[in-house]
């Protein structure tokens, strides 16, 4: 495992500090920050997607650069500008003071929203673009349904004990409460990143981000990551995304990695864009979308499957597959049987081991 250099600061042009790290030697890779900030959790998550992606990367001979957004983590967090062209700035600072002049720039959910502004606007300096879980309109993006219901609690956290509970609900929606190790790990680092109010500030200032009319603009390779098991990811957001910028790449990687433990997928199709500037198949270990031989299955109930795979409701599955709600439930009850899931969380894990993909069309 690599290690951390160690924190770093740098003034941004409007006088916010940023706190970064660099991480291994080699062709510079920056990744533009998500909410939360991406170098406080490094150290404190030893199996999170932010440190074993990191190290792992390192270790292929990338030199992988993260920092924390303003008003989060480690950086400046009294601050009044949160919006979109302040954000570009943090990333602005850091790559100025490295002295990096052409690098790859990754984002992740909010991060990727600033990288897609940094590479419209300095398409020179960017060699290509990895785009994890990306959207490119906050309106849009707080209308998933996990997201918008987990956020609708922190509007009662008033006090102290009221933002731990609201810590708890929110990764426990990210892990599917699945985890219960994860979230509380997770959780006392996200406590410890912001406040209740520097939380709310920042949320409605990505609620007003709008990436879409810079789409057109990218230029540099681009490849857009989607991972199913991420509850606050949306396909539906992803696929525009890849289909606005052009000649971009679109991949599902069936990992469980930016809310869990399992980060293979992501590590590999990320290394292997970077060095040939393509992914050679959807699924990074090869294996194609298929469900496992003698479960019984129907060719309908494996479509229902693969629907509920990318974190469609019952009533969104029924209206694509234009039966009734009723119909979709009957399924749901029978497919459950027949692999032995106890649930929509069983079912998806179920799901992606088999690589089943998005609904065929």
């Amino acid at each position: 495992m690599m290690n951390s250099s160690a924190v770093r600061y740098v003034k941004t042009s409007d006088g916010v500090r940023i706190a970064f790290i660099s991480v291994g030697e080699g062709p510079a890779l920056v990744f533009a920050s998500n909410i939360f900030g991406e170098a406080f959790g490094y150290p404190l998550l030893e199996g999170s997607h932010w440190r074993v992606v990191t190290d792992r990367l390192a270790a292929l001979g990338w030199r992988v650069i993260r920092y924390d957004v303003r008003g989060m983590g480690n950086s400046d967090r009294d601050v009044d500008d949160l919006g979109l062209d302040a954000r570009v700035r943090d990333l602005t600072a850091v790559v100025g003071q490295l002295g990096l002049k052409k690098f790859a720039l990754g984002g992740l959910d909010n991060g990727a929203a600033t990288a897609i502004a940094y590479a419209a606007r300095n398409p020179r300096a960017v060699s290509h673009l990895v785009l994890q879980s990306p959207w490119a309109s906050g309106a849009r993006y707080f209308e998933i349904p996990e997201l918008k219901i987990s956020l609708s609690a922190s509007a009662l956290a008033t006090t102290d004990h009221e933002w731990k509970i609201f810590g708890n609900i929110l990764g426990g929606v990210a892990t599917g409460f699945a985890d219960r190790e994860f979230v509380r790990v997770g959780m006392e680092a996200f406590l410890r990143t912001t406040s209740s109010a520097g939380f709310a500030a920042f949320n409605r200032a990505t609620m007003s981000i709008d990436v879409t009319p810079l789409l057109p603009q990218i230029t540099v390779p681009t490849l857009v990551v989607y991972e199913p098991a991420f509850r606050f990811g949306s396909f539906e957001l992803c696929q525009e995304v890849a289909a606005g910028i052009p000649n971009a790449q679109f991949v599902t990687v069936h990992d469980n990695s930016i809310g869990g433990w399992v980060h293979d997928g992501h590590v590999a199709t990320i290394d292997q864009f970077l060095r040939t500037g393509t992914v050679t198949a959807r699924a990074p270990h090869g294996a194609s979308p298929s469900i496992a031989p003698g479960n019984g299955l129907t060719p309908r109930e494996v479509e229902v499957l693969r629907h509920v795979a990318t974190g469609l409701t019952n009533k969104e599955i029924a209206a694509d597959l234009r039966v009734a709600v009723a119909t979709i439930e009957r399924h749901l009850v029978n497919l459950y049987t027949k692999i032995g899931a106890r649930g929509r969380s069983d079912a998806i894990a179920y799901a992606l081991r088999h690589h089943l993909d998005t609904p065929r069309s």
